[in-house]
C-alpha cells in the first residue's frame, strides 16, 4: 500500500497551516517535525483521513487500485495522547470491546502482562494515569494490524519505562508497515532509517 499526497492545503478560517504538500508515502518509517503550531499534527491527520484538506488530493493505493473510504479504514490506524477512550470500561474491557473491530498483530493479552499492565486489567479506564493511559494507546496501536500507522506525539506522558516500552514494540513492527510520526521530540525516531518532514 502506498499514500499519495498532491498538493494538499488546509486553511482554517484564514490562516493556512499546511499549503501545497506533496510527498509519497510507502512501507517505510516517516517523522513529521517541528514547533509547535506548525502543523505537525494537521498534516499528520489529513494523511490518515481524519481532515479533509481544504484543496488538493490524497490517494491510497494498493495492489494498483485506489482505495474507497471503507477499505482506507481497514488499513491505516491512527492513535495519539488526546484521543478519548471509553471511560467506563475497565482496561480489559477496553481491550476486548477494541479487538472485536480490528485484528490482533499478536496477543495484546500477553502484551499487557509483559509490559506491567495487568494491575491495572480491571481498573476503570478514568481512573488510570495520564501515563499509563498513554502506554495502553501505544500498546493497541503497535498490537493492531495495519498497513499504515500513524502515532501524534506518542510518547507524551510517558515515563522511562513507557518510552522503552514504545521503542521495543516499535522495532518490532517497523519492517512490517508504513509508520509515520508526529513529533517535536528527535528521541521519538527509533529507525535510523526514518525520511525526516521538516515543517517550519
Amino acid at each position: 500500500m502506498k499514500i499519495i499526497c498532491q498538493n494538499i492545503s488546509k486553511r482554517f478560517g484564514s490562516k493556512i497551516v499546511i499549503k501545497n504538500f506533496s510527498k509519497e508515502f510507502k512501507k517505510k518509517s516517516y517523522a513529521i517535525l517541528g514547533k509547535n503550531g506548525s502543523g505537525k499534527s494537521t498534516l499528520l491527520k489529513m494523511i490518515s483521513n481524519l481532515l479533509i484538506p481544504s484543496s488538493g488530493k490524497i490517494e491510497y493505493i494498493s495492489n494498483n487500485k485506489s482505495l474507497d473510504k471503507e477499505e482506507i479504514i481497514k488499513k491505516i490506524f491512527f492513535s495519539a495522547p488526546y484521543q478519548e477512550l471509553i471511560n467506563e470500561l475497565s482496561l480489559e474491557e477496553l481491550v476486548d470491546f477494541h479487538f472485536t473491530f480490528r485484528e490482533e498483530r499478536k496477543s495484546i493479552k500477553k502484551q499487557i502482562d509483559y509490559f506491567g499492565l495487568d494491575k491495572y486489567k480491571r481498573n476503570i479506564i478514568s481512573d488510570l494515569s495520564s501515563g499509563t493511559e498513554q502506554k495502553l494507546k501505544i500498546l493497541i496501536a503497535l498490537n493492531t494490524k495495519s498497513e499504515f500507522l500513524f502515532l501524534d506525539e506518542p510518547t507524551t506522558n510517558l515515563d522511562k519505562d513507557g518510552k522503552s516500552l514504545y521503542k521495543e514494540m516499535y522495532k518490532n513492527v517497523s519492517n512490517e508497515k508504513g509508520i509515520i510520526i508526529a513529533t517535536n521530540d528527535k528521541n521519538d525516531i527509533i529507525d535510523k532509517d526514518t525520511t525526516i518532514i521538516n515543517l517550519t
